[in-house]
């Protein structure tokens, strides 16, 4: 039977610009049917229709959660959690180790996520001398918050077959002491030779950990999802199995990674190939590294840095980027590059300019991941060939003191400048990048409008932007970014039921207390699958 509902009695945000505020919403089994006043919306839904009493809460389109890595953050529920503040020196991290390896079989690999040398007591990376001191007899691998270097233990280096002899590979660099003795310190690809000596996850162990991403999702309104990393058939059969069996309930956007791209497109594989549920989206790239980690690829060399005029990592040549982004571009499909330093952004423009002179294609809808250190040229530049900017507000909050002890106050101050690229008519969608950064929107929103960082620090002022200009960022937009905005992300007439409802209007708290709203229900497709 089809179910029918009414959702009154509270304050509704539809984020419809022709209709920005509604007394009512009717929803028939998984759309709206009509939005507006109670007795019309009434008028629309058949007899014995339910009712969701908001009881003065805030109701709003759900959360579409443009970048992020779902089965990352799964796994890394099941694995040590090093992030600041659940350990704040590597002396807290040692401790953790220490009690796995007491209850894990030697020889056993144990995997951690999450610390930041910037909050640690120590203001250093772990190295291998660390993890030998507790894990001798345990390969050791804790990932930084950013996934983009790890510290590991001697074992590990040596489960991957690395000694002193081992060149640097193309967009990774192995950390080495005055004697020329690896560190245990691992940039970018540096890390590929120890993940690959890590038992690999079964397609089951992927179905578990979006099972665990899935309850934290929806827990905080998050109703589509568009995740950043598909890059073997195993992840892909694990979306599948997750998405029909109803164990991930967010609509579900995969990027595919560029080593997929002659498989798909040998299949005759398109973007949008799949259901409202789970479908193929961007092709993903990487052109540089992390800012906290100082690889992303900059024009000017980060501050206090141990390496002599650092200016970060490229993944790949210039041609190669090209030569990729070109077919991807021709195979007709969206391009989604992650590139954070200015000489990255820079590459990844040269790129997709090269690729619409030779094809020219309306509305492509290239996009740029992150998107971090900028200057007043690539703005300009991003707004005139139209390029979708995903960037991730919560950086701020968490990561800022570090952008501002790598970058200096000034140039951070063009660092996820949101307020510049809205002014400058370019299309920006809010994201996490989870488990980088907290996946919970709200938190991101309260960044976005107090530039603060977490210490309290003023970040970028000027680039404050308002909640009423943050909320569409989180939803119409997300949805623009998939070519998707007719089906989701507004409260319209037609449009999938998804909804998140709060406590409290965020629009009316205090900017400081907007992360703090609770999430009360979540409704995906008109069935509620949170409740508070």
């Amino acid at each position: 039977m089809v179910t029918s509902l009414l959702i009154t009695n509270g304050t509704i945000a539809t984020i419809d610009p022709r209709q920005p505020e509604a007394e009512a919403v009717g929803i028939i089994g998984d759309r709206i049917v009509a939005v507006g006043n109670r007795a019309m919306v009434e008028g629309s839904l058949p007899r014995g229709y339910q009712t969701l009493d908001l009881a003065g809460r805030f109701a709003m389109p759900g959360f579409n959660e443009a970048h992020n890595h779902m089965l990352i953050y799964g796994q890394n529920l099941g694995q040590i959690d090093a992030s600041y503040p659940a350990v704040r020196s590597i002396e807290d991290i040692k401790a953790r180790i220490a009690e796995r390896a007491a209850s894990t079989p030697e020889g056993s690999w144990i995997v951690g996520w999450g610390y930041d040398d910037n909050k640690l007591d120590e203001r250093r990376h772990p190295n291998r001398h660390d993890w030998d001191a507790v894990a001798p007899n345990h390969p050791v691998m804790i990932v930084n918050g950013s996934g983009h270097l790890s510290a590991v233990n001697s074992l590990a280096l040596q489960r991957a077959g690395l000694s002193r002899d081992a060149t640097d590979p193309q967009g990774g660099h192995y950390v080495r002491d005055e004697h020329g003795e690896m560190t245990g310190v691992l940039h970018e690809t540096a890390q590929d030779a120890v993940r690959d000596a890590v038992p690999a996850p079964t397609v089951e162990d992927y179905v578990e950990a979006l099972g665990r991403t899935n309850k934290r999702y929806v827990a905080a309104g998050i109703t589509s999802s568009q995740d950043a990393m598909s890059r073997t058939p195993e992840e892909i059969a694990a979306f599948q199995i997750a998405s029909r069996e109803g164990i991930l309930q967010p609509r579900t956007t995969l990027m595919i990674r560029e080593n997929l791209l002659p498989e798909i497109t040998g299949l005759g594989i398109q973007q949008g190939f799949g259901a409202d549920r789970l479908k193929i989206g961007p092709i993903k790239l990487f052109i540089d590294g992390s800012l906290i980690g100082r690889t992303a690829a900059v024009t000017q060399p980060f501050l206090e840095d141990p390496v002599e005029d650092n200016l970060g990592l490229t993944m790949m040549p210039q041609e190669e980027l090209d030569d990729y982004v070109m077919q991807a571009h021709r195979a007709g499909f969206q391009i989604a590059i992650h590139a954070i330093g200015d000489r990255g952004i820079d590459m990844v423009l040269d790129a997709y300019e090269k690729a619409l002179a030779a094809h020219p294609r309306d509305n492509h809808r290239h996009r740029i991941e992150h998107c971090g250190i900028l200057r007043p040229d690539l703005i300009e530049r991003i707004a005139r060939m139209q390029v979708l900017i995903v960037t991730q507000p919560i950086f701020i909050t968490e990561y800022g003191d570090g952008f501002i002890r790598h970058l200096g106050l000034e140039r951070a101050q063009l660092t996820y400048p949101f307020r510049s690229l809205l002014d400058a008519g370019i299309t920006v969608v809010f994201s996490s990048d989870c488990p980088v950064s907290s996946f919970e929107p709200l938190k991101s929103i309260e960044a976005s409008v107090t530039e603060k960082t977490g210490s309290g620090r003023s970040y970028a002022l000027e680039e404050a932007i308002s909640v009423e200009e943050a909320l569409p960022l989180y939803t119409v937009a997300g949805a623009y970014s998939t070519f998707e905005e007719d089906q989701k992300g507004m409260l319209r007439a037609g449009m999938l039921a998804d909804l998140v409802v709060l406590e409290r209007d965020p629009r009316a708290v205090e900017p400081e207390e907007i992360s703090q709203v609770p999430v009360s229900q979540t409704i995906i497709g008109g069935e509620t699958v949170y409740e508070g």
